[in-house]
């Protein structure tokens, strides 16, 4: 519970930062990272016994590593993924009825020290929700389904399985190029319940029940096979053509500027002379 509480808060965080992807574009990248499993619950039986919780597996601190691609559609991308996870056993604690592992080297109802691993190859098929504004940063969420390949190594026993499996994901992602982006992504992974067996022990015994379940914080380098749209054409103002001068009609019917004067009117005629008396 308390990891699952450290999930589902880191991805609230997450959600709350405003991968930077680039519309209708392929991309590529790779993602490596920590990565803390969670113990393995295993049942175990054999041709004479069977016990509930007779295996635990107590992990250490892993890495995790993969592949990825997929094309942007905007709001959303479609991602297909390729994964390795490792994470050593540090101790297997085995019920006291599980006496005929002693065969391999374990006795019942201890606690041993292990060098050995429990390891990941995963194919996953992602589902991913871009938000926030491209640049510089933006964040997303999602998920995948897909088909993982585990195998346990311990106490000289190596067993594998196949099971389907599912994850959940949260990130940001920032620009350092038009192009290249580097991010930081949170994984949540978890299989089917799994079944493995070791036909070639000294008496042979399946191991059932338990899952392999993940937290990993990758940073991640993504290149987007996108070009930046053209730049738009520069606007080209049209000269606006100056407003005609203002003008005034003077008094003799002449058109001049509003700033100049009107010519002055000529003087009058003379009155005509007066005609001479008759006397």
């Amino acid at each position: 519970m308390r990891k699952t509480a450290i999930a589902v808060a880191f991805a609230t965080t997450m959600l709350a930062t405003p991968a930077v992807a680039r519309d209708g574009a392929w991309y590529a990248g790779i993602e490596g990272g920590l990565l803390l499993a969670e113990d393995i619950d295993l049942d175990y039986s054999d041709p004479t016994v069977v016990v509930a919780d007779g295996i635990l597996l107590d992990h250490g601190t892993g890495v995790d590593a993969d592949i990825i691609g997929g094309y942007d559609f905007g709001m959303f991308r479609l991602e297909a993924e390729s994964g390795y996870k490792r994470a050593p056993i540090k101790q297997i604690s085995v019920a006291a009825q599980t006496d005929l592992l002693t065969g391999s080297g374990a006795g019942g109802g201890a606690i041993l020290d292990s060098d050995g691993s429990s390891k990941v190859i995963s194919g996953m098929g992602n589902l991913l929700l871009d938000f926030g504004d491209d640049e510089p940063w933006s964040g997303f969420v999602g998920g995948g389904v897909g088909l993982a390949r585990v195998t346990v190594d311990m106490l000289d026993i190596k067993t594998t399985d196949r099971a389907l499996a599912w994850q959940l994901l949260a990130g940001v992602r920032g620009s350092i190029t038009p192009r290249l982006q580097a991010g930081l992504k949170y994984r949540y992974f978890n299989t089917r319940k799994l079944d493995l067996g070791n036909d070639d022990a000294v008496v042979p015994f399946a191991l059932s029940g338990g899952k392999f379940r993940s937290h990993s914080l990758l940073a991640s380098l993504i290149y987007n096979f996108w070009t930046p749209p053209a730049p738009p054409p520069p606007v080209v103002e049209t000269p606006v053509a100056p407003p005609p001068p203002a003008t005034q009609t003077c008094p003799d019917g002449s058109v001049i500027l509003a700033t100049d004067a009107c010519p002055v009117p000529p003087p009058p005629p003379p009155p005509p002379a007066p005609e001479p008396e008759r006397g």
